[in-house]
């Protein structure tokens, strides 16, 4: 949820500036990070006043927390919203595997999550919060797609199916991430991404598809 004093009503001018407020502190965290935006800086680009943020929010350190909170929620709702109900096994994973490098590998995401890295030690309820609503939230998505293809008889028996999302997810995301967070090379080109894709979705189906007796 994003912060506020509990039970204090606002007004309609005073939501929008507020909203304003956030997507100012937003922009200026992920361009400099943590320490480098100040209320006073914020205040004189968005107006209102100092006393209302601290009323709001309860210091920088819980406007920081809103702001990430928003963040995390606008940057993953692609996946969150993704719909896998329906498609074949290897329609599902590539579905899958596609809007999670989309969402992974765009720059305002990359920014968040060099920002989450740099401050989730002192200020853990944001690295919770990143983990909770990207690869807790992204792999449960795929774990009850791969029961679902289970069930009908699509995915080996013995397979695990938390464990397989947890491994085809980061087979799928961590080199082209970590590329991409490090600028290594210039990061991974749509060619890396395609061939990423199409190896890790075949890997994939050679290890949970049921076998078929000769």
């Amino acid at each position: 949820m994003i912060g506020g004093a509990p039970g204090v009503r606002r007004t309609q001018r005073g939501e929008a500036r507020e909203a304003r407020l956030r997507r100012r502190a937003a922009d200026l965290f992920l361009e400099r990070g943590y320490d480098g935006v100040s209320i006073d800086e914020l205040i004189r680009d968005v107006g209102g006043s100092k006393a209302s943020v601290y009323h709001f929010y309860g210091d920088k350190d819980g406007l920081f927390a809103a702001v990430m909170d928003e963040l995390a929620h606008d940057l993953l709702l692609p996946l969150k919203q993704l719909d896998l109900e329906g498609l074949s096994l290897a329609e599902g994973l590539k579905s899958f595997a596609t809007t999670l490098l989309s969402v992974l590998l765009q720059p305002r995401h990359l920014a968040f999550q060099r920002l989450v890295i740099a401050e989730a030690w002192r200020h853990p309820v944001i690295g919770l919060g990143w983990y909770h609503n990207g690869p807790a939230a992204s792999c449960e998505k795929l774990r009850r797609f791969l029961a679902a293809q289970q069930a009908l008889g699509h995915v080996r028996p013995g397979t695990e199916p938390e464990h397989a999302a947890r491994l085809f997810h980061d087979m799928i995301a961590s080199t082209l991430l970590n590329r991409a967070l490090m600028a290594i090379e210039g990061g991974p080109t749509g060619d890396d991404v395609a061939v990423t894709i199409e190896q890790g979705v075949r890997l994939m189906l050679g290890g949970i598809t049921p076998s078929v007796a000769g």
